[in-house]
């Protein structure tokens, strides 16, 4: 299989120190919040990848989309998946907003208030964008 890398992309990420880290509250089991990007900033900082990572105690799914906030897509189990304190870098298809759900897992149960019902996770993750691969 040829190497289709475009030329000038291979090197480690580099933060683009003008767009700000995009914070991402994980807010509950269900429904993620909306967080907008600045995407004419992040085309204009040549942006090509991001590095994220969750700051929960939770197992947690985010996912972007192009679109408005209210055409949020399912998020849980659609997007990407990131453990409990884990980094993750990739490569970015710069969304106009961003949003996440906590996940429950065996031994790392996501939190629920004393009747059951389903507690704002006090999380977040952190998004920072740059450029690499």
């Amino acid at each position: 299989m040829a190497d289709t890398t475009p030329p000038g992309r291979v090197f480690a990420f580099r933060r683009a120190l003008t767009v700000d880290p995009v914070i991402i509250p994980v807010a509950s089991l269900i429904t993620g919040v909306p967080v907008a990007i600045d995407q004419a900033n992040l085309r204009g900082a040549g942006v090509t990848s991001f590095k994220i990572s969750n700051a929960t105690p939770y197992w947690v799914w985010y996912r972007g989309w192009n679109g408005a906030a209210g055409d949020m897509p399912t998020i849980k189990e659609k997007g990407h998946y990131l453990a409990p304190g884990a980094t993750d870098l990739n490569t970015s298809q710069v969304p106009m907003f961003i949003a996440a759900v906590a996940q429950a897992e065996p031994g790392v149960p996501a939190a629920t208030n004393a009747d059951g019902s389903t507690l704002t996770v006090p999380g977040r993750l952190v998004m920072v964008y740059g450029s690499g691969m």
